[in-house]
């Protein structure tokens, strides 16, 4: 099992944060080696599913991805399933500014357990892996930034 937890600042409100991350489709463009994400369903609750592409290391891995946890503006949780079997957390917090205002900045921490298929592990070795998906983690994070504060 590989784990990865990052915290970032964003000049953002945690609603529109909550809102950016809702939508499975704009995953693709903060998450660098997430290729596609199609066949998206929206759930009873809100949230919603989907298939993903993921390639790493020239491997490209198919699955499903699944909110299955939301708190709108505090906490979206989702399932991977297929390929990358494990969960992805996000969890929103209201941040205040120099000037006092608590609803233009949130502290965002990502969180991420997954277990990777044996030919990944193989042909990449988990601690190469694991670095790997660190420096996509951070990446991941930074885009969303830089998406919401733009």
């Amino acid at each position: 099992m590989f784990s990865v937890e990052k915290r970032i600042v964003i000049d953002a409100s945690p609603a529109a944060v909550f809102s950016f991350l809702d939508d499975p489709r704009n995953h693709v463009k903060i998450t660098p080696s997430l290729v596609d994400i199609e066949n998206i369903e929206a759930l009873p609750d809100g949230g919603k599913r989907a298939a993903y592409r993921y390639t790493l290391a020239g491997i490209e891995l198919v699955g499903k991805v699944e909110d299955v946890e939301r708190s709108p503006d505090e906490r979206l949780v989702q399932r991977l399933s297929g390929a990358i079997d494990g969960t992805i957390r996000y969890e929103l917090e209201a941040e205040e500014t120099d000037e006092g205002d608590a609803e233009s900045r949130t502290s965002l921490r990502y969180e991420a357990e997954y277990e990777l298929p044996a030919t990944v592990v193989d042909s990449l070795l988990a601690p190469i892996a694991k670095a790997y998906n660190q420096r996509e983690a951070k990446a991941t994070l930074e885009n969303l930034k830089t998406f919401l504060e733009a």
